[in-house]
């Protein structure tokens, strides 16, 4: 007989489906629109995730981005950096957007077709974002397919 536990079943599937864009009629807004799934509907939702242009700066400020980013791409040749920059801060956005919508799962989700706005959930979601910086960091490394060396320790 085993005493382990089987792993938990996550309660919510969420599949990012575009973004990150700017919002139309908003030039200080950018968002994302995220497939949400609990296990327990019939069919999923598409929440639109709107975050302000000044909170992502700050939170980009928080994370250190800028100079981490620059420390990780160090091996990556020159002509390649611009493409490494803009797709980091592409899936940084996304990041964001995405812990933005986990604050707003846990403060209680209906099925329907949503907009958590700019205004929403901002102290919650800074909260959050400091607390996952690294597996933020951790996250763009993977998905830039960029591999920590002994020259380069600081990729995560």
């Amino acid at each position: 007989m085993s005493l382990l536990s089987p792993p938990q079943i996550p309660l919510f599937r969420i599949t990012l489906f575009y973004g990150p864009e700017a919002v139309e009629g908003a030039s200080d807004s950018v968002h994302c629109v995220f497939n949400v799934k609990k296990r327990s509907w019939k069919g999923g939702v598409q929440v639109e995730v709107v975050m302000k242009k000044s909170q992502i700066a700050r939170l980009e400020e928080i994370l250190q981005h800028s100079s981490w980013l620059e420390a990780v791409l160090m091996g990556v040749p020159v002509e390649d950096l611009g493409d490494y920059q803009e797709k980091s801060h592409d899936l940084l956005v996304q990041l964001l957007c995405f812990y933005k919508l986990h604050a707003f799962i846990h403060k209680g989700i209906k099925q329907e077709n949503i907009q958590v706005s700019g205004d929403m959930l901002i102290a919650e979601t800074d909260e959050v974002v400091a607390r996952e910086a690294e597996e933020i960091k951790r996250q763009i490394v993977i998905e830039l397919d960029l591999i920590e060396t002994k020259e380069n320790p600081q990729s995560i």
